[in-house]
Parts: structure tokens; C-alpha cells; sequence
């Protein structure tokens, strides 16, 4: 049940931080009672989803077969290789042991040196995407989110299982990582100012803005968390740091006040 057990926290994760970009997902019995287990990736952003395609049939109660190809992953098997299926899938989007450590370089201590650097009186947040540009955007600009900011960043801790288990949720979503930190002092000052001010539903990150927030396209309510606490990004797959040269994890303004 390894697999199955997986296979909920990283769907949950895409509905929670993607839920506009469609998936489609079919677990279903075939007529000889064995497993259809099939994603459709064709409407989403996902990139780097190898080609793959293994079959084996010792008999007819002992078989399977999986095909991934342009975006689409379909398994079939019989009755007792539903978790082993998805386990497959695992494998196909670079989630397995064999797979998600070749040329991965997230672990190194020149990143792991960069991530932590200011842990000891910060919050540290990821946030993974495929795009370079994006993230260009995001240390010059500062970073955009709708909705909930902890539902597009992960915080983390330093703890080497909490560290390789975020990771390898998250790594689907792109090989760029953006690092942001925010100093523990200066998001507990504007916790308390926005509950002293009776604004319970405000969090410090809303406060901390580059910008006054606006109503997108999806009508929803867009916040741009101020560029300075953007450390920087790094690729996992290639080993690059990236460092944002206005970087402060304390900078503190007047501006933040007026959305309080």
C-alpha cells in the first residue's frame, strides 16, 4: 500500500496548489477483474514526463502493462497490481528511488548551505515551477499568489527526512525552486498588528506586499509578497544558484501598514 499511500498525498497536493490545471485520473476494474489505472496530463503545465512503455504476462491472472506517451500514462494489470500500477506511475514522473536522484542535486551542501543560511531566525518557504522566466520574474517583481499563500509554497524545516519528503512531493512541478525568507521577528510583528487591528484573517505574508492586492481574472484576490524576501532560486536538476541581489529577509516598511 506504499504506493497508494503516495499516490494520495501528491494528488492532493496538485488539487490543493493546481486545481486549475485539469488531470484525469480513471482507476477502474477491467472485465477479468483486473486494473485500469490511467492520467491524463494533456490540459496541464507538466513537462519532463519520459516515454515509457513495459508489458510481461506470465498468465492470465499474472500480467502487466504500462504505456507513457505525450502527456497521457494508462496501466493495466490484474487484480493484485493496483498498488504495483501506480508504483509505475511513480516511476514514470521521476518519483522512485531509481529515478528521482539522477541528476538531482538538491541535496548537495552548496544548496542545502544556500536554503538554510538565515534558518535560525527566518521562515524558509519553496515554491517549484518549470518555468526559468517565472522565476526571473518573481526575483525582480516579487512573488504572486491568489488565494492562500501556503497552498503554492511549502515551508520547511531543518530535518533531512522533512527535506527529502517535501522534496520529492514537489519536484513534479518543476526543476526551478524559489527560495523566500522572511525573518520570524518581522512576521510575528505583523501577525499582531493585523489581529490588534481586528483584521483576524490577514496573515503577515499579505502584509508584507509589493503591491496593493487586486482581483484577477478567476476573480480572485492576488497578492505580490514584496521581491526583497526573495533569496533567490536554484535548479535541482543542474546545480545552479541563482541569488537575488536585493535580498532582506528584514526589510520593513511603512508602506505595509496601509493594508492593515
Amino acid at each position: 500500500m506504499e504506493n497508494y499511500k503516495w499516490f494520495e498525498k501528491w494528488y492532493s497536493k496538485h488539487v490543493i496548489e493546481h486545481y486549475k490545471q485539469g488531470i484525469f485520473v480513471k482507476i477502474e476494474n477491467k472485465n477479468d477483474l483486473g486494473w485500469i489505472f490511467s492520467i491524463d496530463f494533456s490540459a496541464s503545465d507538466y513537462k519532463h514526463l519520459k516515454e515509457m512503455y513495459e508489458i510481461k504476462k506470465i498468465s492470465d491472472y499474472n500480467y502487466f502493462e504500462v504505456k507513457g506517451k505525450s502527456k497521457v500514462f494508462h496501466a493495466e494489470g490484474d487484480f493484485t497490481k493496483l498498488d504495483f500500477l501506480i508504483g509505475k506511475f511513480r516511476t514514470y514522473i521521476g518519483e522512485t528511488d531509481t529515478q528521482s536522484r539522477e541528476n538531482d542535486l538538491f541535496l548537495n551542501p552548496d544548496i542545502q548551505n544556500f536554503i538554510f543560511e538565515n534558518y535560525s531566525d527566518s521562515y524558509v518557504f519553496l515554491h517549484y515551477t518549470h518555468e526559468q522566466e517565472i522565476v526571473e520574474t518573481i526575483l525582480k517583481n516579487g512573488f504572486e499568489y491568489s488565494n492562500a499563500f501556503d497552498k503554492t509554497t511549502c515551508l520547511i524545516h531543518k530535518d533531512l527526512i522533512d527535506i527529502n519528503y517535501n522534496h520529492l512531493l514537489r519536484k513534479p512541478f518543476g526543476n526551478f525552486v524559489v527560495l523566500i525568507c522572511i525573518e520570524k521577528n518581522l512576521y510575528a510583528k505583523y501577525n499582531e498588528l493585523a489581529i490588534k487591528n481586528g483584521k483576524h484573517e490577514l496573515k503577515a505574508e499579505e502584509l508584507l506586499s509589493e503591491k496593493e492586492p487586486y482581483i484577477n481574472e478567476f476573480d480572485e484576490k492576488t497578492y505580490t509578497l514584496h521581491h526583497k524576501y526573495i533569496k533567490g532560486y536554484i535548479n535541482w536538476a543542474s546545480g545552479k544558484i541563482v541569488k537575488n541581489p536585493d535580498y532582506n529577509y528584514r526589510f520593513d516598511s511603512d508602506f505595509f501598514k496601509l493594508f492593515i
